[in-house]
C-alpha cells in the first residue's frame, strides 16, 4: 500500500483490468486446445503413394497392409513397425532394441521374447508380419 492514498502500487484502470482478463482467458483457452489435441489419438495417417499424398484412418491403413505387403520384422524402420495394429511407439523401440541384442526373429513365436507382446497381441499382428 502506497501511504499516500490508500491505493496499492500496483493499481490499474478499468481497461487495463479488461485486458489482463481477456488475455488470461486466451492463455487458459490456448492450454486447454493444446491438452485436447495431444490426448486424442490420431484419427488420419497422411501417406504418399506414388507421388500423390492422402490421408487415410487407420482401418484404411490396415487394409493396405493386408493387400499390399507384409513387414519384414526383421529389417522394418521403426515407423513401418508403428503401421502394424498393436505396435506403438514403445513396442516399435522394444522390438527393435531386442532385434539388437538377440538378433533375427525366424519364428513369430520369438515375437513373445519381447516385453509387452503376449498370445492375445502377436494374433493381431500375424497377418502383418513377414518372417524369413
Amino acid at each position: 500500500m502506497d501511504k499516500d492514498n490508500g491505493k496499492s502500487a500496483l493499481s490499474l484502470t478499468r481497461p487495463e483490468k479488461l485486458v489482463l482478463i481477456i488475455l488470461s482467458l486466451l492463455l487458459f483457452i490456448g492450454a486447454a486446445a493444446l491438452h485436447w489435441r495431444r490426448s486424442r489419438p490420431f484419427e488420419k495417417i497422411v501417406v504418399a503413394e506414388n507421388g500423390v499424398r492422402k490421408e487415410l484412418t487407420l482401418k484404411q491403413v490396415e487394409g493396405l497392409l493386408r493387400e499390399k505387403r507384409k513387414i519384414n520384422i526383421n529389417t522394418a524402420s521403426f515407423n513401418e513397425l508403428t503401421l502394424i495394429p498393436g505396435i506403438g511407439r514403445v513396442l516399435a523401440s522394444r522390438i527393435i532394441e531386442y532385434r539388437n541384442s538377440c538378433g533375427t526373429f525366424y519364428h513369430e513365436s520369438d515375437l513373445l521374447d519381447v516385453e509387452g507382446i503376449g498370445e492375445k497381441k502377436l494374433e493381431k499382428m500375424k497377418d502383418f508380419l513377414r518372417m524369413p
